[in-house]
């Protein structure tokens, strides 16, 4: 556990290391990269965190900072597959538990929650007990929908505007709607 001025400092970092990365050069890096790396460590400080600053760091994150954790998420996801990783799965999970921590009006989270649901099933872990998991780091109505949504037993990528593509470096899921 680290104490408070550890956190913000991390935070800090946080923020100004987001600030530097653009949105669509992320998107079209290849899988793995070094900024997956980088945010799956972002991550996994952010989770070692106590509830207070996590949520002083979700609060801290502008829109912007949110939308590339969201990004990481679906990139993580991917890489769990090929991985058979649930840390990835996970973190991945936790990268959209963030980038949803406002959640914007008319957003369906269920779309983008949708190719976690999906993955994990891929790997062989329950769905119901990574979203489980993953509630204990979000906000009160993303919690509920979290866990509502990992008990689904109904859940296929097409319904969500999901493909599963095979591709020469392993499986990439892109969104078709």
């Amino acid at each position: 556990m680290q104490n408070g001025n550890a956190f913000r400092t991390f935070t800090n970092d946080t923020r100004h290391y987001l600030a530097s990365l653009k949105l669509v050069v992320y998107y079209a890096e290849p899988l793995p990269s070094a900024t997956d790396d980088r945010l799956y460590q972002i991550v996994d400080q952010f989770l070692r965190g106590t509830a207070v600053e996590q949520t002083q760091f979700q609060q801290d994150l502008g829109q912007e900072h949110r939308a590339l954790l969201g990004i990481y998420g679906h990139r993580a996801a991917t890489l769990a597959v090929r991985q058979t990783s649930r840390d990835w799965l996970f973190s991945g999970l936790i990268g959209a538990v963030i980038a949803n921590y406002i959640i914007p009006p008319r957003r369906n989270v269920d779309v983008s929650l949708a190719v976690y649901h999906h993955c994990a099933g891929k790997i062989g872990e329950a769905p119901a007990e990574l979203f489980e998991a993953a509630a204990a780091y979000a906000q009160p109505e993303l919690a509920q929908k979290l866990r509502n949504f990992g008990r689904r037993a109904d859940i296929h990528l097409k319904q969500f505007g999901w493909q599963e593509l095979k591709t020469p470096e392993g499986v990439r899921y892109k969104f078709a709607w």
